[in-house]
This record gives C-alpha cells, sequence and structure tokens, in this order.
C-alpha cells in the first residue's frame, strides 16, 4: 500500500519549510530586537522579562511557519490524490527550496565568521582576551600592516603581534 500523497506532500512542503521558517524567524526576531534596542531599552540593561518574551516570539514564529508550510502541503497533497503518478517537478522544486535555504544559512554563517576560518579580528580579539588585555585593534586593511595590538583599561597599547604569528585555535596552540 503507498503512502498517501496528503503525507507526501506534507514531506515536501515541510522539509523545506522547516529552513525558511528558521530564516523568517531569525528575521523576525532581529527586527523585534532591533526595534526593542534603537526605540525601547538602548544600552540601557533588559529587563530579564524581555530575554524569555524574545525566546517566545522566536519560538512561536518557528512553530507558525514550519506548521504552515507542513498543513499547506497536506491540503496541496490532498488535492494531488486521485492523479495516479507523483509529479516529479513537484519533487524537483521540493530539493531546490531545501538546498536553496541550507546555503543562504550557510553562507551567513560563513559570512560573520561562526563557521569556516576566523577573521583576524576575530583572531586579535581572541589572543588580547587570552592575554588578559582589555580591548584589541588591527589597522585597516587598506594599510597593507598585518598586526594584532592589545590595549589596557586606559586604551595605550602595551603590546603589538602580527596577525600570522596568532594561532587561530581556542587554546592559542
Amino acid at each position: 500500500m503507498a503512502m498517501k500523497k496528503r503525507y507526501i506532500y506534507s514531506l515536501l512542503f515541510g522539509i523545506p519549510g522547516f529552513f525558511v521558517a528558521l530564516i523568517i524567524t531569525f528575521v523576525i526576531f532581529g527586527a523585534v530586537a532591533g526595534v526593542l534596542w534603537i526605540y525601547v531599552f538602548g544600552d540601557n540593561p533588559w529587563p530579564s522579562s524581555i530575554s524569555k518574551m524574545l525566546l517566545v516570539i522566536l519560538t512561536l514564529g518557528f512553530v507558525t511557519v514550519w506548521s504552515a508550510s507542513v498543513i499547506i502541503g497536506f491540503v496541496t497533497g490532498k488535492k494531488f490524490e486521485n492523479y495516479p503518478a507523483l509529479n516529479r517537478k513537484h519533487i524537483l522544486v521540493s530539493i531546490c527550496a531545501t538546498i536553496i535555504p541550507i546555503i543562504v544559512i550557510v553562507s551567513h554563517q560563513l559570512s560573520v565568521g561562526n563557521i569556516g576560518p576566523k577573521s583576524d579580528g576575530i583572531r586579535c580579539s581572541d589572543f588580547c582576551s587570552r592575554k588578559g588585555y582589555s580591548a584589541s585593534g588591527i589597522p585597516s586593511q587598506v594599510s597593507g600592516d598585518r598586526s594584532c595590538s592589545c590595549f589596557d583599561n586606559t586604551g595605550i597599547e602595551i603590546i603589538k603581534v602580527p596577525i600570522d604569528s596568532i594561532a587561530s585555535g581556542p587554546t592559542g596552540h
């Protein structure tokens, strides 16, 4: 006995819907947090209840968007149950609609340094933090100077080392 199309289409819509829901949810989360920061709280300490509220918004937004994609798939599949064959174009669209959001997510995470090689600025910051300094800085890329400066609490440069001499691992080894 073959699986009913309503369940197949729930998967065809639900799998890419998961990744689309992630993207939409984080965009909404960023927008809400941005509005709260710019117009409501600014740089002042935020109440702890706001963190909980943002988590609830994040969770509800994700569940809503993902559930909607599964429900739309279910309804669409139900309409196609009278047709004997599964439409290959629908499968291809589902595969593309799954791969594209994954590429968007991975590209974003690569660009912000969460995955892949760490940027010079992050390596410098990690190095100075490990050494106990308050701040770090690197010169502009156009200067050609590939160095890392560590600063004390008063903003005075204490040490300056070549970026290439800084290990990129978490322990500095």
